[in-house]
This record gives C-alpha cells, structure tokens and sequence, in this order.
C-alpha cells in the first residue's frame, strides 16, 4: 500500500529510473522514423558533427536549465505501474496527476504556500480502514494544506523542475548517435545506451535548444517512458474553486 506521504518518493524514483544512464509504441507520443526532413534539420543544428556523448552532455545542460516543463511518464517502479503528468517549474508551482494503477489516482495543484490534493475512490479504497474513513469525511473534493506541513512535504517536490531532472547526469558515456527522427513534430536526433539488461534510447530536440523530448528504457526491472514538454512554458497553477478541505484545520 502506498500511502500520501510516498507519492512523490514515487515520481522522482521513477524519474531518475528513467534517466540514470542520462540517456535516457502506445506512449502517448508520435515518432517518424523517416529520416530526410529531420536529417537535414539536424544538420543545420549542428549536432551531425558531434559524438553521441557530446549530444548527451549538451542535452542534460540544456534540459535541466529549462525554468519549467511538463513530465509524462509511463513505466514500473517498485513492481507496480505508475504514470503521471505534471508541469512544474523552478519556483515550485506545478499542476498534474498521478495515476497508480490499482491504487487510485490523485490530482496535485501546488500554487504559492499551499497544496491541493483530490483523491479518487480507489485511491481511499486502497488505503484500507483510515481510507474508508477519509472517503466518508472528503470524499471527491479538493483538499489543501500548507505545502510545507507533514501532508504534503514529501509530495510536493514533484513541483520542482529541478528535482524533476535531477535524474539527468553529464560525464562518460557510451551513447551512441542513431538515425534522425521526429517527436510529435520536432526534430531529434536518437542516442542509444545499453547494459544491465536494459537498452535506453534518449530522443534529443534537433532544432531550437537540444532539449531531451523522450526517454525509452526497454527490458530490466524498470521499464518505461519519459515524455519532457513544454519548456520554460507557465506553468499556470491556479487553486481550485468550490467546496475545498481543509486539512491543517481538521488535524487541529
């Protein structure tokens, strides 16, 4: 069972699971393997003439100096699915969900000081006898919190950009420079990493900064993968409206 307090443990395992090599169908995302128009893109970049680590390096520069982004991940972690999508930047304000399979999902809204939270049935449901109890007193509502309080502490680093890339390192590597391609229109060029069982594929933006768009991790223990979007785009986090709970009030 996983409780509040663990999600964003969650979302940054899953993160840097993803990315731990730094290179890294049905993900949410296009790629055109046709090679001709995005080829010639990546030439006029200029990443045709550098290695696959040389790319790797500027990538990770690039992507974890971007002030906001949106994160889609689809993958395993700890033997369970896990996705979400969330938007966030350097200031700590996010918005998105997580979606925990068998285990609910909950929706996050952090904005200045505070965090909001809405949790669906099975997310009570699995949360055994205090979730039953939680679903009778909240049920579908909004809940909020002071973000820095023991409800919400853990779960809102999910709403720093950076801890979000953090799982991205630069240094040695053997990345290797594949075929170019396009990510839902964009540009990239493919790099490629593989042991322990697994083959990472990292998609690198082409055109514009060499921003990492899509990691794919195939085979090992936690496969999956991570779609970056929307860089140094609002983030747009505004509280939600209605009946909302209070939660520092209830614990008194």
């Amino acid at each position: 069972m996983r409780s509040t307090t663990t999600l964003a443990a969650l979302c940054a395992t899953a993160t840097a699971a993803l990315a731990l090599t730094a290179c890294g169908g049905g993900d949410g995302s296009k790629t055109d393997d046709t090679p001709s128009r995005a080829a010639t893109t990546a030439r006029k970049g200029g990443l045709a003439d550098l290695t696959g680590p040389q790319i790797l390096d500027k990538a990770v520069k690039a992507t974890k100096a971007a002030t906001s982004l949106t994160v889609d991940l689809d993958g395993v972690v700890d033997g369970g699915a896990l996705k979400y999508r969330m938007t966030s930047d350097t200031k700590g304000e996010c918005k998105g969900t997580m979606d925990l399979g068998d285990e609910g999902a909950v929706e996050l809204i952090k904005t200045g000081d505070t965090a909001y939270m809405k949790y669906d049935a099975t997310f009570w449901e699995s949360q055994g006898e205090d979730g039953k109890a939680a679903a009778k007193l909240i049920g579908d509502r909004w809940t909020r919190t002071d973000a820095s309080g023991p409800d919400a502490k853990d779960l809102v680093d999910a709403c720093d950009a950076g801890k979000m890339t953090a799982g991205f390192v630069s240094g040695p590597s053997d990345a290797r420079k594949g075929r170019s391609t396009t990510v839902d229109g964009v540009p990239a060029v493919t790099l490629t990493e593989r042991g322990g069982g697994e083959t990472t594929t990292m998609y690198v933006a082409a055109r514009g900064k060499p921003y990492i768009l899509k990691v794919v991790i195939k085979g090992g223990d936690q496969p999956g993968t991570l779609l970056l979007s929307d860089f140094d785009e609002p983030v747009g986090a505004k509280a939600p409206t209605g009946d909302v709970v209070d939660l520092d009030e209830l614990a008194g």
